[in-house]
């Protein structure tokens, strides 16, 4: 079991469609009541992939981040070759922020780092996610 502190929190969501997983998304804040930066990671079973939902999971995990938490930016990245999570990230109006290194499959990869701040989301945001429970996290989460 994983411990949240205000300082450094992970949360885990599971996606289901019709009942069934079909992948994940997390939201992870470090030092977030300080900096009010979030990143996320999401996988989605090969099977369910080229269907939208992993726009729509990103799309209701950066509604919790700058709605429910108030959070001023999110990041994100993906291997450079990765077009689908990258598409995403720019379709959702991230910016690009760098570049890093990562291993995958034991061999050294490429990866794009992104950035949306508060402002851009204010602007593309959707209106049909509905939060529900959120106030009775924060103390856990140390946002007040």
């Amino acid at each position: 079991m994983r411990r949240s502190a205000p300082e450094a929190w992970r949360l885990y969501f599971a996606v289901l469609v019709d009942g069934e997983p079909v992948g994940m998304q997390d939201l992870v804040g470090q030092n977030f009541a300080r900096f009010g930066t979030v990143s996320s990671f999401s996988w989605l079973a090969p099977g369910s992939r080229r269907r939208g939902l992993g726009k729509e999971m990103r799309a209701a995990i950066l509604h919790l981040a700058f709605a429910g938490l108030g959070a001023r930016e999110a990041g994100s990245d993906a291997f450079g070759d990765n077009e689908a999570s990258n598409r995403i990230s720019r379709g959702l109006g991230y910016e690009p922020n760098g570049t890093d290194w990562d291993t995958r499959r034991g061999e050294p990869g490429l990866i794009q780092q992104w950035r949306l701040t508060r402002d851009v989301w204010e602007r593309v945001r959707r209106d049909d996610i509905e939060l529900t429970g959120v106030e009775e996290c924060l103390p856990v989460l140390g946002i007040g």
